[in-house]
């Protein structure tokens, strides 16, 4: 950030172009930084135990279909189709805010790693007392030496294309301690160019 803000202030006779296309990368890179102390809040919370659940009643479906109709446009404008699938109706003591993260956040990273024209599916279901969250895509996938560290901080399978899509590598590690918290369970099933699947079971 600070090279490009000198390139422009030492600019005698300031490019217009080129100004505002160092400033917009400048503020990216905010945006990053700002995402990054942020998520390293939540852990700390968390790690700290200062972090409470404010538990209330949690219809699954709803919640689920509400983070999946955020993300729609993204899906649209990256040529990919989002569906959502209800199952059986599942509800639960849990954190209403702390719970959209976390399938806001399985969403959108299938939707940012699954090409243009392929889909990605959700889907809530309920078996054995237990509420389950699918979420599939027919995206890159993720190799297999990689599938048993993607849960930790700053764990990035790809790191260019994840500096690309802003990713800080611990979006999955919070999503985890917040399903744990909660009693739950997360695993990914995932083959390399076939695609991922994260589920999330919860009590």
């Amino acid at each position: 950030i600070k090279v490009m803000v000198e390139s422009v202030m030492l600019q005698q006779t300031p490019d217009p172009k080129m100004t505002q296309e160092f400033l917009g990368d400048a503020c990216k890179e905010v945006d990053r930084m700002t995402a990054i102390v942020s998520d390293l809040l939540t852990l700390v919370g968390m790690d700290s135990g200062e972090t409470k659940l404010n538990l209330e009643e949690v219809d699954l479906n709803a919640l689920v279909s509400t983070e999946a109709h955020r993300l729609q446009p993204k899906a649209r404008e990256r040529g990919i189709e989002l569906e959502m699938i209800n199952g059986d109706k599942v509800e639960m003591q849990g954190d209403l805010i702390k719970l959209g993260q976390v399938f806001y956040n399985l969403i959108d990273n299938a939707v940012k790693y699954t090409p243009r024209g392929e889909h990605v599916r959700v889907e809530v279901a309920r078996k054995n007392g237990q509420g389950y969250v699918y979420v599939r895509d027919n995206g890159i996938g993720i190799p297999k030496e990689d599938c048993e560290h993607i849960f930790d901080r700053f764990y990035r399978v790809d790191k260019a294309r994840s500096r690309e899509t802003g990713g800080t590598g611990l979006g999955l590690s919070i999503v985890k301690q917040i399903v744990l918290a909660h009693g739950g369970n997360i695993e990914v099933d995932s083959r390399e160019n076939v695609g991922s699947t994260f589920t999330v079971s919860l009590p």
